[in-house]
């Protein structure tokens, strides 16, 4: 009896064990990368300089790419919500346009306020139409993984981020926004194993010697 708590003991440290050296390795970055605020970009390609962007969607108003060029350069200077109107200019122009949808849902993520463990109504509209343009887009699938990790589903979202990592550029936003999320939801699994752990301990009975 005594072995076997011993041994299981020494399973649950174990699993702690890995999921702190998971952790670590994920926090990583490439070294030739500084680290960047999150916000999730999927390509590392350079974005146009907002004043020329807003030169040339002043110039063609009815054009759907040049507003989503604005959007783009707004977001990459982290003018949120100048970046919103922009994608929603385009997005009235020409409504089939998954990254502009996902790219919207993104600005909303970062104005508004999280509401418990659901995505901002708007920011979820907007992803949800996305994945319905194009079920392969990487900042909807993020964010729809991370909504599921603060429900709980851990293993389902850690299995999406996992798969997005597979997917994105490595050393770019989207890579460091995937690498943090899954860190962060394991560290935060690892604290969870040990509270259960814990409590495990405080009900389970008292070893007593067959003497």
């Amino acid at each position: 009896m005594k072995r076997r708590k011993l041994l299981v003991i020494a399973g649950i440290l174990l699993v702690l064990v890995v999921l702190a050296f998971i952790a670590s390795a994920l926090l990583r970055r490439p070294a030739e990368k500084a680290a960047q605020a999150p916000v999730f970009v999927e390509r590392p390609m350079a974005a146009p300089d907002p004043a020329t962007a807003q030169a040339a969607a002043s110039k063609a108003p009815g054009s759907a790419a040049a507003q989503k060029e604005l959007g783009d350069a707004l977001l990459a200077k982290r003018r949120f919500d100048e970046a919103a109107a922009a994608y929603r200019a385009s997005l009235a122009i020409d409504p089939n346009q998954a990254n502009a949808w996902s790219a919207l849902g993104e600005t909303v993520m970062q104005t508004t306020k999280a509401q418990g463990i659901e995505l901002p109504a708007e920011a979820g509209n907007a992803f949800r139409k996305a994945i319905a343009i194009d079920p392969r887009d990487a900042r909807a699938r993020f964010y729809f993984a991370m909504e599921k990790d603060l429900k709980g589903q851990h293993d389902e979202a850690i299995g999406e981020w996992l798969q997005l990592l597979r997917e994105v550029p490595a050393g770019s936003d989207a890579d460091e926004s995937v690498r943090s999320a899954l860190a962060a939801s394991i560290k935060r699994n690892i604290q969870l194993i040990k509270q259960a752990a814990d409590e495990a301990g405080r009900v389970q009975p008292r070893y007593t010697s067959q003497k």
